[in-house]
């Protein structure tokens, strides 16, 4: 329990306030001043409350006593809090000493890099937790600058960098309080710095803002060419493609090309569900500035449909040579047809003809992932370090084969699905390279088991090797890529497809 006591600064009021809880008995645990706020703060443990009526009516008769009133928690608790709570997002792990060396805070990250607890770290001396490091007591106890050194814990190099903690006394003097470390991996140093490459062209081509992996199949390649021909347009935008496709991620990585580009700075890109706009976000797009996205544009009420469409008509007819200064941008996972086939009235959620056609005066189509076989790869490393740098795990390596067991799967939740699946792997298999088996696809798993072809092992193979060049070949349409797909030389993909019969 906290209390938070306003009242006047003057000698002997904390004696006074502190002396109504003796006949009490109760346990104080934590005192506070904060001058600023003219408060003192209290901490002790929970009593009943008509104990606690008694005891503020006490404190409020107090001379200079202002108000009193129970709290969550102290200004200090606070601050301590959001502190550790600021180290522990952090890349890497921080570890705090006193002037003896010993450990007095730690965080999760520092603790996994010494391969230890945060529990078997407090208080304990930072020399007998890192054996390779060896500072005299006055070192700690007198902290002049930086140090950096490297270290090796079980085979991981880490690079500490210390930096010493001062504390100002009431005449302004720093006096040394104690030293910082920062655990730096050389592991994660590596993913930070590929993470922060960026071609030198990257202002000039939108293809520079995706890794060249992942944006190496045909239906991308078209995606792309139109999303650079659309960027710098001011009409409405139309973004369609199924569940999962990534729309939502492709609009924030256009809108950072688009704003890189502008002398409008303060242009925001503002997402919002169409279920939850109403006629005064429609009329509040003057006042914008910027891009404004309605998710699902199908859900759209009835009446800010047509608000929405009175005001494009609006924009139309007064926009000439000055650039309006929102765009509308509009996602939906409905194809054309379906969505475009709306009547007044209808139950299904459904767009007038005239508001679709005004919104999809330019339309982007983000290609679902069974036509962006090629990208499967690069999208799989992508994801994988990705959440690897988010849940703290080792990346793994990926086997050719496990690689080969993704592209043959229908992918009907696509990249959303392939996040999922990747998520579950890294979870459970660790340490090790990613197998075909380790990979529980639903699809594969619910597939019949091969028979024996007429008593023969070598014609089952066979006719299975087969059966998954004919899928494969289609989504890789040369001999060359193929090879490279299932890790095989050019010259044995050729002769497998020759042997089979199997031609483009």
């Amino acid at each position: 329990m906290r209390l938070e006591i306003q009242c006047e600064d003057r000698v002997g009021m904390i004696r006074e306030i502190l002396d109504l809880f003796i006949p009490h008995q109760i346990d104080m645990r934590l005192v506070e001043m904060d001058s600023k706020r003219r408060c003192i703060y209290c901490g002790f443990p929970d009593i009943p409350f008509s104990q606690l009526q008694r005891l503020l009516a006490e404190i409020r008769r107090l001379e200079s006593v202002e108000d009193v009133k129970t709290v969550m928690f102290t200004p200090f608790e606070r601050e301590h809090n959001a502190l550790y709570t600021l180290l522990e997002t952090l890349p890497d792990g921080v570890i705090s000493v006193d002037l003896k060396g010993n450990i007095t805070m730690v965080t999760e990250l520092a603790a996994e890099d010494l391969n230890t607890s945060v529990a078997d770290l407090l208080h304990k001396p930072l020399s007998s937790i890192i054996k390779g490091i060896s500072f005299s007591k006055e070192t700690w106890g007198n902290p002049q600058e930086s140090i950096s050194k490297r270290i090796r814990v079980r085979n991981k190099a880490l690079l500490l960098e210390m930096k010493p903690i001062f504390v100002c006394d009431d005449d302004g003097i720093e006096n040394p309080a104690g030293t910082v470390i920062y655990l730096k991996s050389e592991l994660r140093l590596d993913r930070q710095a590929a993470s922060l490459k960026q071609a030198p062209n990257a202002e000039k081509h939108l293809e520079t803002y995706f890794q060249p992996s992942v944006i190496q199949s045909a239906a991308m390649a078209r995606t792309l060419t139109a999303a650079n021909a659309f960027v710098e347009a001011t009409m409405p935008l139309f973004i369609q493609g199924e569940v999962g496709t990534g729309k939502r991620d492709f609009i924030e990585a256009l809108f950072q090309y688009w704003h890189k580009r502008q002398a409008d700075r303060d242009a925001q890109l503002v997402i919002r569900h169409a279920k939850d706009l109403t006629q005064a976000d429609i009329i509040a797009l003057d006042k914008a500035s910027g891009w404004f996205v309605i998710e699902d544009i199908e859900c759209l009420d009835d009446s800010v449909q047509l608000d929405l469409a009175n005001w494009l008509s609006l924009q139309s007819s007064s926009v000439s040579s000055v650039n309006p200064s929102v765009r509308l941008v509009s996602i939906s996972s409905l194809d054309a047809k379906t969505l475009s086939s709306g009547e007044e009235g209808s139950d299904s959620p459904r767009l007038y003809k005239g508001l679709y056609f005004s919104l999809a005066t330019l339309v982007l189509s983000m290609p679902p992932l069974r036509e962006r076989k090629e990208d499967i790869e690069g999208l799989v490393q992508q994801i994988v370090l990705a959440q690897s740098e988010r849940y703290r795990l080792p990346v793994p390596s990926i086997s050719k084969g496990a690689l080969v067991k993704l592209a043959l799967h229908a992918w009907p939740g696509n990249l959303k699905e392939l996040q999922n699946y990747c998520l579950q792997t890294l979870l459970v298999v660790k340490e090790k390279e990613w197998q075909a088996d380790d990979i529980h696809l639903i699809e594969c798993d619910s597939s019949a088991s091969l028979e024996l072809i007429n008593g023969s092992l070598d014609k089952t193979v066979k006719q299975w090797e087969a059966k998954l060049l004919m899928q494969l070949y289609p989504r890789f349409p040369s001999t060359r890529r193929l090879a490279k797909a299932v890790g095989m030389s050019h010259s044995a993909i050729a002769n497998k497809l020759k042997e089979y019969g199997i031609s483009a």
